[in-house]
């Protein structure tokens, strides 16, 4: 579902196109704000990329269960970071932006729902 969401978004912007906002909102106000990139990428493709990474991850461990706690550790960790950085950009989008993005709120709850799958996981 993460790799849907941010495709379409990374789409959509390659292509110019607006975005089909179903809460109403301008989610072009923050998909094209001064704060829809970092270091030069834009938050979508890192989005997307680390969606994929996370599939991968998983094909990996399936693939190579003699690896599967390191995996599962390091996906733990880039999960962790991924949600650190999509709470700071929901923070933007209320304070800062003052507009939402519906794919945006809803890669950052993707994230929220694969770090606290991840953390069960591990405890269990």
């Amino acid at each position: 579902m993460g790799i849907a969401d941010t495709t379409y978004l990374v789409w959509q912007h390659y292509r110019k196109k607006p975005l089909m906002c179903p809460l109403n909102h301008d989610c072009g106000a923050v998909t094209e704000s001064k704060w829809s990139h970092i270091f030069g990428i834009r938050n979508e493709m890192l989005g997307l990329l680390f969606y994929i990474s996370m599939l991968a991850g998983m094909v990996t461990a399936f693939f190579l269960p003699q690896l599967t706690a390191i995996i599962y550790f390091i996906m733990l960790i880039t999960i962790g970071a991924a949600l650190i950085f999509s709470i700071i950009l929901v923070v933007i989008e209320i304070h800062s932006i003052k507009d939402y993005c519906f794919y945006c709120l809803i890669s950052a709850i993707l994230t929220l729902l694969l770090f606290w799958n991840s953390l069960l996981f591990l405890l269990y």
